[in-house]
């Protein structure tokens, strides 16, 4: 659509809002909107709350991978409430918390899960996401809905949260490839844990993303939504590192330098995803190129669980280079001169 410019007085230029546009958000005259300069472009941005949202979801025969999605869809999405529905009776479902996990891997252990009811199984997927909670339920359905106010303070935040946890996964896989830790359950279930906290952050960060309308995020969203994709990713390698110490029959001890390596790259891209300089991004290059170096230096062995948690450590590299793409093309959109 066209609009034309009006001259108001000597320095002001004034356009028409369409009307059905205003309408549909409600504006009145003397309402704020925001307005973010995107060099030729200016977009204008409604009010902030657009109003409560609702969505009821069916999950009658979606299996639990599907609903997983469904349900983390809308949360992500920033629906308000969430009702959902299943048919009435005694179905039981499997844990939904680490289903895959405890359906294939730690069964063929010996460990046996409890199946649950749809209530039970439906607390123990909304206690997994930040800020919303069950608030009814009946025979055939469960509402949830967001208890209290988000804002752009807790994206940073949680955003910080995010790369911390992932330190934190980091320390605990160079401890248990230093200690030899193989052979035992456990591992795997505290690096499943460990990266289920990084993921319950990151669906917070989009939730946010997606409801928050200002003009700080309004034009990084799609940078920052691939960044938060791409942490994800490379959090799901520490459970399949982990399920390869648990299957190992041979020490895994040689992997320690690599796997230091790898901690540092990624520690390096962290340290210019918060403080960009030319200098920053001169040594993370140093430590890309390393890290590729190192990994072609190391040899298929017989030790099939070694070659398995090393080609995980590289694309964990993989994931951290994309990653800093996506933070430099991020400061080149700003215009500055980023390598004076």
């Amino acid at each position: 659509m066209k609009r034309k410019i009006i001259r108001q007085g000597h320095n002001t230029l004034t356009m028409t809002l369409p009307a059905e546009w205003s309408k549909k958000l409600n504006l009145q005259a003397g309402d704020e909107v925001d307005l973010v300069e995107d060099s030729g472009s200016l977009v204008i941005n409604g009010k902030q709350n657009n109003g409560f949202k609702s969505i009821t979801i069916d999950i009658t025969g979606l299996s639990i991978p599907m609903l997983w999605r469904f349900f983390q869809g809308a949360y992500r999405e920033g629906y308000d409430e969430i009702k959902l529905k299943y048919e009435n009776g005694d179905k039981r479902y499997p844990s939904i918390f680490d289903y895959y996990a405890s359906k294939f891997e730690y069964s063929k252990m010996g460990e046996k899960q409890r199946d649950k009811s749809a209530l039970e199984m439906i607390t123990d997927l909304v206690n997994r996401f930040i800020g919303i909670e069950i608030i009814d339920h009946g025979d055939d359905y469960v509402i949830i809905r967001e208890m209290g106010d988000i804002s752009s303070k807790e994206f940073d935040s949680s955003l910080r949260r995010i790369f911390l946890l992932i330190l934190d996964l980091f320390e605990k896989t160079v401890e248990l490839v230093e200690k030899n830790k193989i052979g035992d359950v456990s591992i795997g279930k505290t690096l499943h844990t460990m990266d289920t906290n990084v993921d319950r952050f990151i669906d917070y960060c989009c939730r946010i993303n997606n409801k928050i309308k200002d003009s700080s995020f309004q034009k990084n969203k799609p940078i920052m939504f691939s960044t938060l994709y791409l942490l994800e990713l490379l959090g799901d390698e520490f459970k399949y590192i982990g399920r390869h110490l648990i299957n190992a029959k041979k020490k895994v001890t040689d992997l320690l330098p690599f796997t230091e390596l790898v901690k540092e790259h990624f520690e390096s891209y962290y340290h210019f995803f918060y403080k960009f300089s030319k200098k920053s991004v001169i040594e993370f290059g140093e430590l890309d190129t390393k890290v590729y170096k190192e990994h072609f230096k190391l040899k298929e062995t017989k030790n099939s669980g070694l070659d398995k948690i090393r080609r995980h450590l590289m694309l964990i590299s993989k994931f951290t280079f994309a990653l800093a793409e996506l933070r430099i093309e991020g400061e080149l959109g700003k215009g500055n001169n980023i390598l004076e």
